[in-house]
């Protein structure tokens, strides 16, 4: 994959780089921060503080994981793929389609099929283009 960080690829099918969850954290922007945490505390119906956000990417270190429950990235790496478009279960994956229904995974889907087009380099050009 040359000299594409690994750890900005979502194996889901979102481009880390791109997150503002994932630029948030690396930029230290608090603004963003304190703004994310009262989005998620109203969609979860909890109270999550702006410091509780950490991520240093999708396959990034585990303790720098911002879905620590998330299933997906374990199923894929169990299974040898970078991201679900490799998979041939994609379409029939329940944890997947569980996620692309949210709000943050609607456009994860569309990335999985770009990916399946394309291939992950281009698509990794594509999304740094956009970042």
């Amino acid at each position: 994959m040359g000299s594409v960080d690994r750890a900005l690829i979502g194996t889901c099918g979102l481009y880390c780089g791109n997150c503002e969850i994932y630029v948030a954290c690396t930029t230290g922007d608090i603004d963003k921060l304190e703004e994310i945490a009262e989005h998620i505390s109203r969609q979860f119906q909890t109270e999550i503080g702006f410091d509780q956000i950490i991520c240093g990417g999708c396959h990034g270190p585990a303790e720098q994981l911002f879905s620590m429950g998330c299933r997906i990235r374990p199923c894929a790496k169990a299974r040898g793929v970078v991201t679900c478009a490799e998979c041939g279960e994609m379409d029939e994956c329940e944890i997947l389609a569980s996620f692309h229904r949210t709000d943050m995974g609607r456009p994860a889907r569309v990335n999985l099929e770009r990916i399946r087009e394309i291939g992950l380099e281009k698509w990794v050009g594509e999304q740094e283009d956009e970042g």
